[in-house]
């Protein structure tokens, strides 16, 4: 019998590798000569923005700034509050073997801890330990037979999930705010923190448009003395993104990487206006999961074929959990802090520890760093800052405990009540994303020919035994005939009639 072979191919991305390394950064800060010299650091920040990432054999580098702001009390008559704004670059190397010059690379570096060092009132050096997460996958099309006819073929259904459309834009958003009758004119501006609140993401045929807010809080002098400004600033980004559909699931991020806020003269000539400008990037990710039919095994019923096979790795992704936990914590603040006037910003930050399979369940660990900066009426040190964590777990259902998670954590809510002068009671919503992800090896016949068949002599009459091991198809190619002729020598109509240890009749 002439056999004719059906081709078809799946495209198959994996991960081959998730790298997370800390490493640290560090610089010289020198006073400017327009400001005093330091008498106490009051609070040391940062904000890092990635300026290059390259992909090479075995290895990522990724590269960038850190953006610093201080601030001190100075060692003058009025013990003035005084700002320095400086950066620091980075450069930091990610090595594995897997990795090869134009995988597609995925880096976010975050800042993980701060320090200083003081060596005299006009120097001192910060060191940044930074956080960097890498993701490098790898993509390609494997060519595979999806049918012999003429033969009979064992098929698996594989399903492959892969980034199909991947792209980066960042956008400048600009706006002026002025402040309000209650607020005096503003002397220096500090520094500022913000956040992306509210975003959203809409996907048309190749365009991601991405919305939200920003939300900033400008701390400055004033002629009477440390106050601060709230300001809200809406985006919408559209920007291109070949091949995203809009039925695809994806993932995207949006970043604040710089943020410069200046001081303007209102039409009286008095400094009440902010002027903002916010750097933003964004990335957008589209996942589509293909299925196909692969065969896995194939012969020639009183014939002979050749196939050559290989071992393919494919993932999936088999399941998205969402889940929100809410923490509330009254944190009190140490003897050694001056007590609340006015708080100037809280910010929580969720860390991922560990996310693993137990049975049916996925526990994900972590803990939420909770930031507090606040104002003082203490005249040596009007500004304070403390961090406290506050952890947490959360059990998730799966249906396999072989599936491999990952989980990612962002904050949906934060609020704060003060609860006296130094105790704040924070409630904070997670939203803790969970993809369930099954990578499988399996073996399939990329390419098959018939040989010449020799028939073997054998006895008249064979009889073989089913077991849970060996099944139809088993006994069927290993005496070369098909399963139906076996099912008619033996009175049977379908496979399930066939049980442990059954004698079969093997025909000739």
């Amino acid at each position: 019998m002439e056999i004719n072979i059906k081709n078809d191919s799946l495209s198959v991305c994996s991960a081959v590798c998730r790298i997370k390394n800390d490493f640290s950064t560090e610089c010289d800060v020198i006073v400017p000569d327009s400001k005093p010299d330091i008498l106490k650091v009051l609070q040391l920040s940062a904000r890092v923005k990635v300026t290059n990432c390259e992909t090479q054999n075995d290895r990522v580098i990724v590269s960038g700034i850190v953006k610093l702001n201080i601030l001190y009390l100075a060692d003058d008559e009025e013990k003035s509050v005084k700002a320095i704004d400086t950066s620091c670059v980075f450069s930091n190397l990610f090595q594995n073997s897997a990795i090869v010059e134009n995988m597609l690379t995925i880096a976010d570096i975050d800042v993980g801890n701060l320090s200083y060092n003081i060596a005299n009132c006009r120097k001192l050096t910060v060191k940044a330990v930074l956080t960097g997460k890498v993701k490098v996958y790898s993509s390609k099309d494997v060519e595979f037979v999806s049918d012999i006819e003429g033969a009979c073929v064992k098929k698996k259904k594989l399903s492959s999930t892969i980034i199909a459309s991947h792209g980066e834009s960042n956008a400048n958003i600009q706006d002026s705010f002025e402040l309000s009758q209650s607020k005096l004119n503003i002397k220096e501006i500090l520094k500022t923190e913000s956040k992306i609140t509210d975003s959203d993401i809409k996907i048309i045929d190749d365009k991601a448009i991405v919305k939200g807010n920003i939300s900033v809080t400008t701390l400055y002098v004033s002629e009477n003395g440390i106050d601060f400004m709230e300001s809200e600033l809406p985006f919408a980004n559209v920007f291109d993104v070949s091949g995203l559909r809009a039925d695809m699931s994806t993932d995207y991020t949006a970043k604040i990487e710089d943020l410069q806020v200046v001081a303007c003269e209102d039409s009286e000539g008095n400094l009440r206006i902010i002027d903002i400008n916010a750097e933003l990037h964004f990335r957008v990710l589209g996942f589509v999961t293909i299925a196909k039919e692969c065969i896995t095994d194939a012969y020639i019923p009183r014939g002979a074929l050749e196939c050559k096979t290989s071992t393919i790795e494919v993932s999936g992704v088999e399941k998205t959990l969402v889940n929100q936990v809410n923490l509330k914590e009254v944190i009190n603040l140490p003897e050694t802090h001056s007590p609340i006037d006015t708080v100037y910003r809280v910010v929580a930050r969720p860390f991922i520890e560990s996310c693993e399979a137990e049975g049916d369940k996925i526990k994900i660990s972590g803990y939420s760093e909770i930031y507090i900066l606040y104002l003082s009426k203490d005249e040596e040190s009007p500004i304070y800052s403390y961090k406290e964590n506050i952890d947490f777990s959360v059990l998730g259902d799966i249906m396999d405990c072989s599936l491999i998670p990952n989980a990612e954590c962002t904050v949906k809510t934060l609020s704060y009540t003060l609860g006296g002068d130094k105790s704040v009671e924070i409630r904070t919503s997670l939203e803790i994303k969970t993809e369930c992800v099954r990578y499988s090896e399996t073996e399939i016949v990329l390419d098959a020919k018939e040989t010449e068949y020799t028939p073997v002599k054998r006895p008249s009459i064979i009889v073989s035994y089913a077991n849970d091991q060996r099944g139809l198809w088993h006994i069927a190619k290993e005496h070369n005939i098909s399963g139906e002729e076996i099912l008619m020598a033996n009175g049977m109509e379908s496979e399930e009639e066939i049980t442990e240890g059954k004698a079969l009749i093997i025909p000739k």
